[in-house]
């Protein structure tokens, strides 16, 4: 019994770690173009994320989405990305798509 016990906290253990570890694939810099300028999103391994060298937020995984919050405020203050296909973030503004990509 208590090797069953063991073996399935073992693999309870084992599914925790790769839950966790899914989201590292999206840290690291991503850049655009944005309306002539060059912008810029850093996700860090931390969940803490920069935006346009402006940091303070955190970041989240939700769905196929990227969610970026101020740490201090509601969700009127969120960002959303859109995760493509090729690994890409997209976001929406003013009628226009604007693709981050990621930075080797």
């Amino acid at each position: 019994m208590k090797r069953f016990v063991a073996m399935v906290l073992a693999a309870i253990t084992c599914c925790l770690m790769l839950v966790g570890c899914g989201d590292s694939k999206y840290i690291g810099k991503y850049t655009a173009e944005m309306f002539g300028e060059k912008a810029t999103l850093e996700l860090k391994d931390d969940h803490k994320a920069s935006f346009m060298g402006e940091s303070g937020g955190k970041w989240e995984v939700k769905d196929d989405q990227i969610v970026l919050t101020s740490e201090d405020s509601d969700e009127e203050g969120e960002m959303k990305f859109t995760i493509n296909d090729d690994g890409d973030l997209e976001m929406e503004e003013s009628g226009v798509t604007i693709t981050f990509k990621k930075e080797d």
